[in-house]
């Protein structure tokens, strides 16, 4: 994720409407500066944010891009990529970036986003015009009235995976990962360039497997190679999961500069600092141990107060505290996470990889295989791992939908079917696979989760295992390769064998924030109580304020997801707050 501002204007307005508009970005941020001024459409954007020209002047690339066309940021003033249209910008590179191309001679300008890109792009019309940022609180700073969407906030507590082109404020929309947004005279219509189906339908799916861990070590180290040029000290979290690892392999592997730390709970689960230590000692690096403090968090308060949408976690505000402390003593510029690896790699307890197996290959050696496979990992009996798998592929939809957390929220507010909350790339094309559908939906559902955080505003936060390449070879995986001998993530772990210590490769537990937020639930439950019951979710009639004083009120709690279903409501409370 990039840090810096831009703004983009389209349309003629009426009277000196667009002039006032300018004029008061410049006043709302100063330090916006003019980069691109055509006919139809204005693009201002900081010095922070990378920029290039393409299309012979008629378009502009903001943010950080990589591949062949990466040279045309490298001089003063951004020298001008040789790319004729955003088609062959997106054809030939990937990162974090957004297109901008006006039409020579014509009321048209395209706007394009990364598929899988961190630069955000939010847009709304205002004064006969079409602004896009990727900054809500500018748009807000403009005099746009940015009101809060009661309905949109009710789905985002429905299930806090669950993202579209929708936005928690109404009238701002957001332009998707991978999609193209097209003005034309006023008019708009979007549309994605980019499909995961392409890489995880039937036709692009690796044949011969014999090569794909080396594939996937290639895209990882590549992938962590080129986030990190150009910073000078990176700093990451390194759990001692497999994910971490794997990522603090890559970067000694590049030769990048890096430090690293690890958080630590008082139980079990949240004490990781063995498996850490294994990796920061095999390659040579200091580990940094900090124990997280709850002190430092103010359930009142949401880090997503300058987002659309209330996606920031308040338990988190430890880590956030605590890495930019680290980042700040030790000089570094960047800072990275493993955060999309069990995404990516597909970690799931799920029957649906031996679904898409039957529906490959039949009822055959490769079938029962995966069958054992996922008994060993899930600690299932095998003749109910077939039975459910044999049901499955008799049914109709091969497609994949969120489960819904009604826990906590009125009844009558409840309405909201499952389908409604998906995603088009969730839905299988027919004669797809419903394994991809859910590796796909899997995808799509960190995406909420690499946003939200303090640190973000500060630092460039890099997230090297949701590039797009990498991402792209995951998906053109067959889902049950991923659990090959009963482990998670088995094609990760074979891509790492020689790189990362033999206890971490066939490390089964996983770490665990439960003991923290539960922690941290029964020290404020009176608080957040009162912060649920007096709030405006209860204003709005979201909440069941009864069933939330009982939760409150009860005794200690433990892992039956009580805590976590009040902490997200105390997130979108806060989050409301903060834009009421």
């Amino acid at each position: 994720m990039t840090v810096g501002r831009y703004l983009v204007v389209l349309g003629r307005s009426e009277g000196n409407a667009r002039d006032r508009l300018l004029i008061g970005a410049r006043h709302a941020l100063p330090r916006l500066n003019i980069v691109m001024d055509g006919a139809y459409c204005t693009v201002l954007a900081d010095a922070l944010l990378p920029r290039a020209r393409f299309g012979e002047g008629r378009g502009c690339i903001l943010g950080r891009l990589h591949g062949p066309d990466e040279a045309a940021f490298l001089t003063t003033g951004g020298r001008p990529s040789s790319a004729a249209d955003w088609q062959a910008v997106t054809r030939d590179n990937w990162g974090d970036y957004l297109l901008i191309e006006e039409s020579r001679g014509a009321p048209v300008v395209d706007i394009v986003r990364s598929a899988m890109g961190g630069l955000s792009c939010y847009h709304v019309s205002h004064a006969g015009l079409f602004l896009l940022s990727d900054a809500p609180r500018l748009l807000e700073r403009l005099g746009i009235n940015l009101a809060i969407d009661a309905d949109a906030v009710l789905r985002q507590m429905l299930s806090n995976v669950s993202r579209g082109p929708a936005t928690c404020l109404a009238g701002l929309g957001e332009l998707e990962r991978g999609y193209r947004l097209s003005w034309r005279e006023g008019v708009v219509e979007t549309e994605p360039y980019w499909n995961p189906w392409s890489y995880a339908g039937r036709a692009g799916q690796m044949k011969d497997l014999a090569d794909a861990p080396v594939l996937v070590r290639k895209r990882v180290i590549e992938a962590t190679r080129r986030t990190a040029k150009g910073y000078g000290h990176i700093l990451l979290g390194l759990s001692g999961g497999l994910d971490s690892s794997i990522l603090a392999a890559s970067l000694a592997h590049t030769g990048a500069a890096f430090s690293c730390f690890t958080l630590v709970t008082h139980d079990g689960p949240g004490d990781e600092r063995y498996h850490a230590r294994l990796v920061a000692r095999h390659l040579g690096k200091h580990l940094h141990e900090i124990e997280e403090r709850p002190g430092d968090i103010d359930i009142a308060r949401s880090a997503a107060a300058h987002l659309p949408r209330p996606v920031a976690r308040c338990f988190a505000q430890s880590d956030d505290a605590i890495q930019m402390a680290l980042a700040s003593r030790l000089g570094v510029d960047a800072l990275m996470s493993g955060g999309g690896g069990d995404n990516i790699f597909y970690y799931v307890h799920s029957v649906r990889p031996l679904v898409d197996r039957l529906l490959v290959e039949g009822l055959g050696k490769g079938a029962w295989r995966t069958a054992r496979d996922l008994a060993l990992l899930t600690d299932s009996p095998l003749g109910a791992i077939i039975g459910r798998a044999l049901g499955r592929c008799l049914s109709r939809s091969h497609d994949y939908l969120w489960t819904l957390d009604t826990r906590y929220l009125r009844a009558e507010a409840c309405t909201i079917r499952r389908e409604a909350l998906g995603h088009g790339w969730m839905k299988a094309p027919a004669g797809e696979l419903p394994g991809k559908a859910q590796h796909i939906a899997w995808i799509l559902g960190v995406l909420n989760h690499v946003e939200g955080f303090a640190r973000e505003q500060v630092y460039p936060t890099l997230w090297p295992l949701l590039a797009q390449p990498l991402v792209e070879t995951c998906l053109s995986v067959p889902s049950w390769a991923w659990l090959e001998g009963g482990h998670n993530r088995a094609l990760a772990r074979r891509a790492f064998a020689g790189l990362l210590p033999e206890p971490i490769l066939a490390r089964r537990s996983k770490g665990s924030p439960d003991s923290f937020a539960i922690g941290l639930f029964e020290q404020r439950k009176a608080q957040i109580e009162r912060h649920l019951c007096d709030g405006w979710l209860a204003a709005q009639g979201l909440v069941d304020v009864d069933a939330i004083a009982r939760g409150c009120r009860q005794g200690p709690v433990h892992k039956d997801g009580t805590v976590w279903s009040l902490l997200r409501l105390v997130d979108a409370e806060s989050w409301a707050r903060s834009w009421a």
